[in-house]
């Protein structure tokens, strides 16, 4: 079938007591082609079009018979990156003008940020949060959605004494109401930043990689308070050395992070620790 027989199938099916007539579903095809930006297509064959002109006459399909609801399941999944990014921000807008309910299937991160009001972060059938793009990033239930979704850096710490410490040095201080005990704090890249080695202060690690995109820096560090390698992002000139080569010893301090003791308990520090601050 052409595009507009595909548009139009839903509204030809119906029972003959709730269809159209022929130019009220013409019209209505019409209009929802011009709706999805694809109304020059409406006469090509699907084997003429392109991946992301197919997902509109799909999404133009569902649109024809009025639901209630619509179910996106995985729907750019086989199309490359700049096509992905450039309709995902369409659907953002046609939801917007359409006011309809929408509910997006995804495993793209960005895709879900980007599109969505509220995210459900599924892990095995179970949903492990629900709330909008900023909580799911910033304020994560527990260590499974902190890691699942963005760049997390783990550290294996303790908390003693008020303060949270990987080994012998300092992460920071500790929310009052964490008793002693072993702990995993969580850190985003763009929440460390880099202090010298001989600093009193931080976590040391020493420089692995240095990726330049933009007025990016993006490190890899090794630290042994870490179970894996660290992730780092910077502004290109907050670092007093403009280029850190490979090799660089230095000292990380967490200006934002999360403290874990179980999967169900979270205590949030979201405070930058003032000893730290006062050396950066």
């Amino acid at each position: 079938m052409t595009v507009f027989d595909n548009v139009a199938f839903g509204l030809r099916v119906r029972p003959r007591s709730k269809r159209l007539s022929r130019a009220e579903i013409r019209q209505r095809v019409s209009e929802l082609l011009e709706l999805v930006q694809i109304g020059w297509l409406a006469g090509r064959y699907p084997s003429q079009l392109s991946g992301g002109q197919r997902q509109r006459v799909a999404l133009a399909r569902a649109l024809a018979v009025g639901p209630r609801t619509l179910l996106l399941d995985e729907p750019f999944g086989a199309l490359d990156a700049k096509v992905r990014k450039e309709l995902r921000l369409w659907l953002r807008k046609l939801h917007d003008e359409m006011g309809l309910t929408s509910i997006f299937v995804t495993h793209d991160q960005d895709e879900a940020i980007e599109l969505a009001d509220r995210i459900a972060v599924m892990n095995h059938g179970r949903i492990e949060q629900i709330g909008t793009p900023k909580q799911i990033y910033d304020d994560p239930a527990n260590p499974f959605v902190y890691e699942f979704v963005g760049t997390a850096n783990r550290f294996d710490a303790v908390a003693q004494g008020g303060q949270i410490l990987a080994g012998s040095d300092l992460i920071g201080r500790a929310p009052r109401q964490l008793t002693d005990g072993p702990v995993t704090a969580f850190s985003r890249p763009h929440d460390i930043s880099l202090l010298p080695a001989q600093e009193r202060y931080g976590v040391p690690a020493t420089i692995q990689s240095v990726t330049s995109i933009g007025g990016i820096l993006r490190l890899k560090l090794e630290s042994p308070a870490s179970r894996q390698l660290i992730e780092v992002e910077l502004s290109k000139g907050t670092w007093v050395d403009p280029d850190p080569e490979p090799g660089t010893p230095v000292r990380l301090r967490l200006g934002r992070f999360s403290v874990f003791r179980t999967s169900s308990d979270l205590q949030q520090l979201k405070e930058t620790v003032p000893e730290l601050s006062q050396t950066a």
